[in-house]
């Protein structure tokens, strides 16, 4: 069984721009841990209005395994990984339930270094259902183990030594 079995290869990411740091803070705002950047303006390659399984692949190598119980072209596009805002970048505030989205920042600077030194990266999906998509990035991840670039077992709550 290869890493990409049953997925199909949607095409390259490409940028339109690299090395893009966020506007300057609110008064009163903090980033978060992933907010400082830089980061990449992505172009993702088309992806289906279905939720699903994706597979961020650097050179050849899966790096990322994630999941979608919306379409997949909302996660990976514009409001996802591949065009960070400057709320994306914002800390959630004490006691509030406010703050961006600490993956979506992660992933694109980790996209962003990577396109950045001449690597080329490619996504690759599987279409399943919202309640489906879980338990198939699971199943990858049993089978072929944690990618780099995934931090922890989002399910457990383990984090990867």
């Amino acid at each position: 069984m290869t890493f990409t079995q049953g997925f199909f290869r949607a095409g390259e990411v490409t940028a339109t721009a690299l090395n893009v740091y966020p506007n300057p803070l609110p008064i009163g705002r903090e980033r978060h841990q992933y907010g400082d950047g830089p980061f990449a303006r992505l172009k993702m390659p088309s992806l289906p209005n279905f939720p699903g399984v994706y597979l961020w692949d650097v050179d050849n190598e899966i790096v990322y395994v994630g999941q979608s119980r919306t379409p997949l072209s909302r996660r990976l596009g514009p409001n996802g990984y591949s065009s960070i805002s400057n709320y994306n970048t914002f800390a959630r505030q004490k006691g509030r339930t406010n703050g961006g989205q600490q993956t979506n920042c992660r992933i694109n600077a980790l996209a962003n270094k990577a396109l950045s030194s001449g690597q080329v990266i490619a996504i690759w999906y599987c279409i399943t259902s919202a309640e489906e998509a879980a338990s198939v990035e699971a199943q990858w991840m049993a089978t072929f183990g944690m990618p780099r670039w995934n931090r922890r077992d989002e399910r457990s709550n383990i984090r990867e030594s």
